[in-house]
């Protein structure tokens, strides 16, 4: 007898160690599956208020893409009402039950930096200060909720290049560097498509202090004929004559351009339409030389 409930105490205490073998290891599984987001998180209990207690069992089921649908289509109805702090919360809900899912976080920002923020702006209600405070506060809303995105979501090209436009954006306190360097990670995913090289590169251009960086790359991009749009060759000209000891005007022109009236075309407009601000390093004088040697007159606003 006292053999068998020796053997039966060994017994137990072997299930006892498995079992808290077994309970550590699926521990481990179930966290690094939540990190991995094959599972998702549990829902905290003040999350569990703001979907409702329907909502919630719903989530708690497993449908947490339904729920954050529902939600998605509540939110317009916010947007149609400018409940802008009714709205913030929604998508918050929304990117909490599937942070995985690009489409929220863009979405979200741009409510916030463009719809809340431009409503605020032009809101008659408010005195001109506070209406410039709460623009400026909803910008920065838009932002941060989008880089939010980025964390979650590292590698996913749409929101790294949807974050470099929203900091290069003139009109919402713009950036640059930080513009750039999300260009670069978008473009250095390997899945960019073609257009985030070149905001890279316009966006490199027009930080204090990085043009070194902006030549260098200009010229990287330049090397594949699929980069020689007309905003590219202008400003590798711009980039280039603005170097110390840089090669004359006309060399540059007839090695970067196709042809020197293509150059005059290009450069042309390159001037009219720099509204963001493009540096114009040496524009002037090639126009003039072009003029030589065409005959077309530079933009009047460049003539002394």
């Amino acid at each position: 007898m006292r053999s068998k409930g020796k053997n039966a105490v060994i017994v137990l205490g072997v299930l006892a160690v498995a079992g808290l073998c077994i309970g550590g290891v699926e521990r481990d599984l179930h966290k690094q599956f939540q990190e991995d987001g094959l599972l998702s998180t549990p829902l905290e209990i003040n999350q569990r208020e703001k979907i409702g207690q329907t909502m919630s069992v719903v989530a708690l089921g497993g449908l947490r893409s339904m729920v954050a649908s529902f939600i998605n289509l509540r939110a317009y109805g916010s947007f149609q009402d400018s409940d802008w702090v009714k709205l913030e919360e929604e998508f918050e809900t929304m990117v909490m039950l599937q942070p995985k899912i690009p489409y929220y976080w863009e979405t979200g920002a741009w409510h916030l930096s463009y719809n809340a923020a431009t409503s605020y702006l032009e809101n008659p209600d408010y005195a001109e200060m506070r209406r410039r405070l709460l623009h400026k506060e909803y910008v920065a809303k838009g932002k941060a909720f989008l880089e939010r995105g980025v964390k979650n979501n590292p590698e996913t090209v749409s929101l790294l290049s949807t974050l470099g436009m929203f900091h290069s954006n003139s009109a919402k306190y713009p950036d640059y560097s930080k513009a750039a360097d999300f260009y670069r990670q978008a473009f250095e995913t390997g899945r960019s498509r073609g257009y985030e090289g070149r905001a890279w590169l316009y966006c490199l251009a027009r930080a204090e202090g990085r043009r070194d960086e902006a030549l260098a790359l200009a010229r990287r991009l330049y090397a594949n004929p699929r980069n020689r749009v007309d905003s590219l060759l202008c400003l590798l000209f711009v980039l280039e004559s603005s170097v110390p000891n840089a090669p004359p005007a006309d060399q540059l022109l007839r090695e970067i351009f196709p042809s020197l009236e293509e150059a005059q075309k290009m450069l042309t407009l390159y001037a009219q339409n720099n509204k963001d601000d493009m540096p114009l390093d040496g524009v002037e004088y090639a126009l003039e030389y072009l003029k030589s040697q065409i005959g077309l007159e530079p933009p009047r606003f460049l003539r002394k």
